[in-house]
């Protein structure tokens, strides 16, 4: 009877851990959509994903552990795992990893921005002096253009008389 008993309680912590690792989880892809801007039809993917992948992953603990019967206890130790992680740990831990990994990727983006910078004047020069060079040629080739016309004009005129 106490080896019945002892399996019980290691299958009931079992179940409390697989609680918190579901809460993990669902930290994880909450971490994600906040770095991550999402649109609602992703967000319900992602949710559906979620219970799927929680659901298959409980179904094999239970299986390998308790062949796969269901009992009050196992649903009430996963419940049990999940308050306590989203209670203790879980807003600190989606809050730090949310705002650190923001920080990495505005750190990333200044320091791209500052590799770049040199060759962002540079175009900027090139292309405000060309922005001058263009101009000029744009009143060259409209003057030649309305010469050009002139001189046909002037041949279809002397064509006509012959």
């Amino acid at each position: 009877m106490s080896e019945f008993i002892t399996v019980q309680g290691q299958l009931f912590m079992i179940t409390i851990a697989s609680g918190i690792a579901i809460g993990v989880f669902y930290d994880i892809i909450r971490i994600f959509r906040r770095v991550v801007a999402h649109s609602n039809f992703l967000i319900n993917i992602e949710d559906g994903l979620f219970w799927i992948i929680s659901s298959v992953f409980l179904f094999v603990i239970l299986f390998r552990q308790n062949n796969g019967v269901i009992r009050g206890y196992v649903i009430i130790g996963v419940l049990i795992g999940l308050v306590l992680y989203f209670a203790i740990a879980s807003h600190y831990i989606v809050n730090g990893v949310s705002k650190s990994i923001n920080s990495i990727i505005d750190m990333i983006k200044k320091v791209i921005m500052l590799i770049l910078k040199p060759f962002v004047f540079v175009i900027k020069f090139i292309l405000k002096r060309f922005k001058g060079v263009y101009s000029i040629f744009r009143k060259l080739y409209k003057f030649i253009l309305k010469q050009l016309k002139k001189i046909k004009k002037t041949v279809k005129m002397v064509i006509r008389k012959i």
